[in-house]
């Protein structure tokens, strides 16, 4: 029985092990820039933009060619192609074509948009990393969420170690007469009060694996564990960041403010486009074909014959002459694609006069875009300010949070020490010593909390600082 009871032990354990995996904030971050559906259809973006890229490579180096091929039937009458000719009589034409064209020049137009493509691409790429930086940051909150969670678990499970503790104590003084029986009702009162705290404190750890799993976008029946981090030690001082420098920096080194900039030198560029299609354009095309007609004859012989001309004086003598009489037969489908082979080249020169005002009307919606790029760039240097001005004074305001709540923590370890001796000698009662507990368990919540702060808003601080996140 002993064996069996061991081997359904280690049976369950390693179920439990195996059905939570446990994920490092790396292994998160990882996953959600690797599966997270935003950041695919993000970047589809990116696809189109090189496909637009090449497209205007293409229209800018290379030639329109096309080959054509076509069969027709004509009832009854029609006209042969080659001779112009009245036929009566049902026919058809096979004709072989092969085009070229070639714009030579659009005014720049080509170049310009070629050249604003490859912007938009580079500002596409920098909107894709700006994307990432987001679901990275969003990650790592809820890492952290769910790790203050886990950290509130563990500290309410210590306050019922503690109580429990406590209510042994409790009854060995009813016991001796030290203290009076309703100090056991308070103790068990508060246990019960501990039990649901537990309870409480696992469905927040649960919620919070949630939020995380929902991020990341795993299976609803995935079970997963987290991983503690390394929390920086020791707060960075507050004055070693330069506002100035630090919104410099960002300003420099965030993808945002790059993809900005890459759609107002498109949107320049777009203007330039546009007021080529004022100029003239030249463009160039060649053209060789042939072609077959069912009813095309050629001569393949002749025969003589002798036919009367006129009649000599007054007499009714006639005067004849020797006529070659041409054979024509049907002329062979191969002779006809070689003897009807022709080619052309072709220059144009097109001059823009009037079209209806779509010229100046894209020429000036060029120009409105690119007042637009100048406009998001503004704003977003403006929000970029506010964000860096309300990360360093959240990092300061938490500086001082963790340092209080240490100072907090101490004193109250202190006073739940002494208060312990004390209720051990008898001098106070559970009452008293469950509000000396309960001031100890808060603040070694708050000084978790404000761990957990300070390390998320000087990563924050240190991501406008340097464009990276160090986490």
């Amino acid at each position: 029985m002993k064996y069996i009871v061991s081997f359904l032990f280690f049976i369950s354990l390693f179920l439990v092990t195996h059905a939570q995996e446990v994920w490092t904030l790396n292994d998160c971050i990882s996953y959600a820039l690797e599966n997270n559906i935003s950041l695919k259809q993000s970047s589809l973006n990116t696809e189109y933009a090189k496909n637009t890229l090449l497209q205007n490579k293409m229209n800018l180096y290379t030639p329109n060619i096309q080959a054509n091929a076509s069969e027709s039937f004509n009832f009854a009458n029609s006209i042969n192609p080659l001779t112009y000719q009245f036929v009566q009589q049902n026919t058809n034409s096979t004709s072989f074509s092969v085009g070229l064209n070639y714009n030579i020049f659009e005014g720049l137009s080509r170049i310009f948009t070629q050249k604003a493509s490859k912007e938009s691409l580079n500002a596409t790429q920098y909107e894709q990393q700006a994307l990432e930086n987001q679901t990275v940051l969003l990650v790592i909150n809820n890492y952290l969420s769910a790790l203050l969670a886990k950290e509130a678990l563990s500290i309410a499970k210590d306050k019922k170690l503690l109580t429990t503790i406590q209510k042994t104590r409790t009854e060995e003084l009813i016991s001796s007469g030290m203290l009076a029986k309703s100090n056991q009702y308070e103790v068990n009162a508060q246990l019960a009060n501990d039990d649901l705290s537990v309870v409480n404190a696992e469905n927040n750890y649960q919620t919070a694996l949630n939020q995380l799993r929902l991020l990341l976008q795993l299976p609803i029946e995935q079970q997963i564990e987290i991983a503690p981090l390394d929390l920086l030690q020791d707060a960075k001082d507050a004055q070693l960041y330069n506002l100035n420098q630090v919104v410099g920096n960002a300003l420099d080194a965030l993808p945002d403010m790059k993809g900005l900039e890459y759609r107002r030198n498109a949107a320049e560029l777009q203007i330039k486009a546009a007021k080529g299609s004022l100029s003239p354009t030249l463009s160039f095309s060649a053209y060789m074909g042939t072609n077959y007609f069912s009813a095309a004859q050629e001569q393949t012989g002749s025969t003589n014959s002798v036919i009367p001309i006129g009649y000599v004086g007054s007499s009714s003598e006639a005067v004849y002459t020797l006529y070659e009489q041409p054979i024509y037969n049907k002329k062979g489908f191969g002779n006809q694609l070689k003897d009807n082979f022709n080619q052309n080249v072709q220059f144009s020169l097109g001059i823009p006069i009037f079209g209806k005002w779509q010229r100046m009307i894209a020429i000036d919606n060029a120009k409105l875009n690119h007042l637009k790029t100048s406009y998001d760039i503004n704003n977003k240097e403006n929000t970029i300010a506010q964000d860096v001005y309300s990360a360093y004074t959240n990092y300061t305001a938490a500086v001082k949070q963790l340092n209080a709540s240490q100072e907090n923590k101490s004193a109250s370890e202190i006073a739940y020490n002494f208060g312990v001796e004390k209720l051990n000698a008898g001098v106070i009662n559970s009452f008293e010593f469950e509000t000396i507990k309960n001031r100890h368990v808060s603040a070694q919540a708050n000084y978790v909390q404000a761990k957990y702060e300070l390390y998320f808003k000087q990563l924050i601080l240190d991501y406008y600082n340097t464009g990276n996140f160090n986490y």
